[in-house]
């Protein structure tokens, strides 16, 4: 049914569940795994005065590249392919890119993310890419 599954994390729980569900997902389908970090520069600005902000940026592109490695190396030990990628950018227009550029069948997320929030709704990063993505969307 599904060739590829993407899942967007940002290393929060909320975002390890999606991971988890999109794992076994991509091993029932014999699916591609596209394991996504977007390191967002709406928080942090997106025109570099300095260049101490490059190299912050860096930084958590590397941190971003650690955490999303274990996520790998566990998608490989069940014997899923893998695909990682880490990118700067706004994170729901980021996730709906990739997605179209990737060719992605679904995208697999947590209902809520870092900032999230205490009560049941969906995050802000989920609830826009629900709206904006080019295929099914499965919060989890």
């Amino acid at each position: 049914m599904y060739d590829k599954v993407l899942v967007p994390t940002d290393g929060s729980d909320h975002a390890d569940r999606g991971v988890d569900y999109g794992m076994d997902l991509a091993a029932e389908n014999d699916a591609q795994l596209h394991v996504l970090f977007v390191v967002d520069e709406s928080v942090y600005g997106g025109t570099p005065a300095l260049s101490s902000y490059e190299a912050f940026l860096e930084e958590l592109e590397e941190q971003a590249e650690d955490l999303t490695e274990d996520i790998v190396e566990d998608a490989t030990e069940r014997g899923i392919d893998t695909t990682l990628s880490v990118r700067r950018g706004v994170p729901h227009d980021t996730i709906c890119r990739y997605a179209d550029q990737e060719d992605i069948d679904v995208i697999v997320m947590g209902k809520r993310g870092a900032a999230g929030v205490k009560s049941p709704q969906l995050g802000s990063v989920t609830n826009r890419v629900l709206r904006q993505a080019p295929v099914p969307v499965i919060p989890v």
